[in-house]
């Protein structure tokens, strides 16, 4: 028995160690919705590991301190439920759908489920009935309520998935697989749990799933711009550094892409119409151009494209489509001002002798003398009349 826990605590141990490298190696001062959900998951099971790590040191240190493993095991079995609420909270914050009460009939069971357990893992330990487990001097005992609470996590796990299956739309596609596995991976934990006691399978499967998360999507998040779906400016500044030191063997183009009194629209019509149009001339631009192109969100309402289509008839051509595209978007203030976009182009060369920033400032002051051409057009227009 003492070897069972040894081996559980090796793997405790070596889990809780790689909670705090991903909590360590997460983005420091990020304060997206997605990175603080991420940081509040990972940090309720480092708090759960090193439970179950301290409950192991006492069943091996012959339950000389008895106190710190009924501690624990109240920790673990108060707590453990609300990894799920912090997990399927986790993936909401990626889910674009503005169907927030859909959302929260997904939501809300397993926020019930978590706290109810809380309520009554807390009664259990305060009147020693045992429901969900007995603590003594080597370890510990499953209680009569263990079965239960083990199929309510699995219908947990079942919910999340089924979240996950009917919002899949409204994530972006390169989260869907990732995100999809978190729970198959959990629930397969909690079924290996249940078969070998000793050996803390559910922890140790639901750390490795937020390491597929960290490697796949965390990590890709910090180049991404959650509004639009298009890679935010740190994306766009490392995509252009590439492409300049490749650019002898692999010349390209940068487009500098902005929107026409964007200010009014927010102003006369409220923000949340002004991200309808972020968005819609951010699929424009995605449907548009190539996936191996970089579309960006530069900041505001400039995107930034950087493709290797460096045929100035060709690249006219796609951005006089995306102008159209634009005066066509149906947005839901359409009529009441008139959409469109302002575009800088230009072709990269050796013989430019360019830095990075100096380059993009050269095409954003292209992109803003076709700006003042449409305002001063406007103008006219609107004194003729």
């Amino acid at each position: 028995m003492d070897m069972a826990f040894l081996g559980d605590l090796v793997i405790n141990v070596y889990t809780l160690f790689l909670s705090l490298m991903l909590l360590f190696f997460q983005e420091r001062g990020r304060k997206s919705h997605s990175s603080v959900a991420y940081i509040r998951l990972i940090g309720i099971m480092a708090v759960l590991v090193g439970g179950s790590a301290v409950r192991d040191i006492v069943s091996l240190s012959d339950g000389n301190y008895m106190f710190l493993s009924k501690l624990s095991n109240y920790l673990i079995y108060a707590l453990d439920p609300f990894s799920f609420l912090f997990a399927i909270k986790y993936i909401d914050s990626f889910v674009t759908s503005e169907d927030k009460e859909g959302r929260t009939a997904y939501i809300n069971p397993i926020m019930i489920y978590a706290i109810f357990n809380c309520i009554l893992v807390s009664l259990d330990a305060f009147l020693s009935k045992g429901w969900f487990y007995t603590s003594f001097k080597n370890g510990y005992e499953r209680g009569s309520l263990y079965m239960l609470r083990l199929l309510v996590q699995i219908l947990s796990c079942a919910i999340i998935f089924a979240f996950i299956t009917v919002y899949k739309n409204h994530i972006h596609k390169w989260y869907v697989a990732p995100i999809q596995a978190l729970p198959i991976i959990v629930v397969t934990g909690e079924i290996l749990q249940y078969f070998i006691p000793y050996i803390n399978f559910a922890y140790a499967s639901s750390v490795f799933a937020f390491m597929v998360l960290f490697i796949y999507v965390q990590r890709r998040d910090i180049h991404m711009d959650y509004l639009t779906g298009t890679v935010n400016r740190r994306g766009i500044d490392a995509a252009l550094r590439r492409a300049i030191v490749e650019s002898e063997t692999n010349p390209f183009c940068a487009i500098m892409v902005d929107i026409d009194y964007f200010k009014q629209i927010n102003d006369n019509f409220g923000h949340k119409v002004g991200d309808e149009v972020l968005e819609g001339i951010a699929a424009i631009l995605l449907d548009t151009f190539d996936k191996k192109d970089v579309v960006g969100r530069y900041g505001g309402d400039e995107f930034c494209i950087i493709t290797h289509i460096t045929d100035e008839a060709e690249i006219d051509k796609k951005i006089m489509k995306v102008k159209k595209l634009v005066e066509d978007f149906e947005w839901s203030n359409k009529g009441k001002l008139d959409l469109s976009v302002s575009a800088g182009i230009a072709v990269y060369s050796k013989e430019m002798d360019m830095h990075d920033k100096d380059f993009m400032s050269f095409v954003d002051s292209r992109m803003y003398e076709e700006k003042a051409i449409h305002h001063l057009s406007k103008q006219v227009k609107v004194a003729a009349n």
